[in-house]
């Protein structure tokens, strides 16, 4: 899994991550290979022996790097995309304020140009399709106000915003459908190579524990092959499952906080779900927590150019016999999810 990266900086993965699921079935399944080709070299499960199951096991680290990069093209994707609604909403803000510097109401033709802006300003770009539908009013009166000012003597120039004028404004609007088309394309590769990789995941798992119960079968009348099996480990601990980040976007206050979304499959609300962070150079540890809310968090604010490591802790506390739940000294598993970080944050 990626972590989005803000501005203009590349995509940074820390490999620095727990044991996931289907590495855990890839463990398993190389003790079961070894036993097997040591003990049983003949041994079949559905037509599938010792040679087979080490090459799905195999296949299995493809699939996740799959699933890795799909994940960093769609961060990407998103990332550009916000990026870009973020400009044109600024634009959409600040281009119709250097208007009314520019212009006078106390002139009749400038206050007729003036005007324009009124249908505008009566849209608040608060999502990127009311940005846009703010943008198309407010270029056609751009474009009729800087078509007076040229006229002018002496000629004055077009409005602008930090350099940016109407033909900025209108690439980023032209731009933006395809921006948003290849972020929910990115995303849904996700979905593909997350189903992939859980699909194949599935199949390894099942015929590991179909081999080790033929194996169990076999050593009841080989000691050794049963001394060999002790290889095995089949003990998962009763793990949670990961929370899985779906994407981070730089926004809130002074565009300087993290706003981190989870994958819904990944949320499990009978466990308890944390969203941990650490500022690099600045704390030691993930020091920084938040319960994880289904429908999002955001984080910080954090200084321009810090890097931020963020990490998911999900615990499942465990059952008593008698259907009590458990009290707070006993023992529960406690999944931790990958560690990413977050470089370079951007002024805007």
């Amino acid at each position: 899994m990626a972590l989005t990266v803000f501005g203009k900086h590349a995509i940074n993965v820390v490999k620095l991550k727990p044991m996931e699921y289907h590495q855990r079935v890839q463990n398993r399944a190389a003790q079961t290979v070894a036993v097997i080709n040591s003990h049983l070299p003949t041994l079949k499960v559905a037509g599938v022996d010792a040679t087979g199951l080490q090459a799905q096991r195999v296949a299995l680290s493809g699939l996740a790097q799959g699933r890795d990069d799909a994940l960093a093209n769609a961060d990407t994707a998103n990332n550009a995309e916000q990026l870009a609604c973020r400009q044109i909403r600024n634009l959409v803000v600040d281009l119709p304020k250097n208007v009314e510097g520019e212009l006078s109401n106390r002139e009749p033709a400038e206050a007729a140009l003036l005007d324009l802006l009124a249908p505008a300003y009566a849209i608040n770009p608060r999502t990127t399709a009311l940005a846009l539908q703010r943008g198309m009013i407010l270029k056609s009166a751009l474009v009729k106000i800087n078509t007076y000012l040229a006229a002018q003597t002496p000629v004055r120039g077009p409005i602008s915003s930090a350099s940016k004028g109407v033909a900025d404004l209108a690439a980023l609007m032209d731009a933006q459908p395809a921006r948003q088309q290849a972020a929910k394309d990115k995303a849904a590769d996700v979905s593909s190579a997350r189903t992939a990789l859980a699909t194949a995941t599935t199949t390894v798992d099942r015929l590991n524990k179909r081999f080790y119960a033929k194996l169990q079968s076999e050593g009841r009348s080989n000691p050794a092959l049963a001394a060999a099996m002790t290889q095995i480990l089949t003990e998962s601990a009763n793990l949670p499952g990961t929370l899985s980040i779906d994407a981070i976007v730089q926004g809130g206050t002074e565009h300087l906080h993290l706003l981190v979304s989870y994958a819904k499959h990944s949320y499990n609300d009978s466990n308890t779900n944390v969203i941990e962070w650490l500022v690099a150079g600045v704390d030691n540890d993930f020091t920084h927590s938040a319960a994880a809310d289904p429908s999002g968090n955001p984080l910080g604010p954090s200084a321009v150019g810090q890097t931020v490591k963020l990490r998911t802790r999900v615990t499942k506390r465990q059952w008593h016999h008698d259907g009590q739940r458990p009290h707070a000294d006993d023992p529960a598993a406690v999944r931790v999810g990958f560690v990413f970080d977050k470089q370079g944050w951007q002024a805007w």
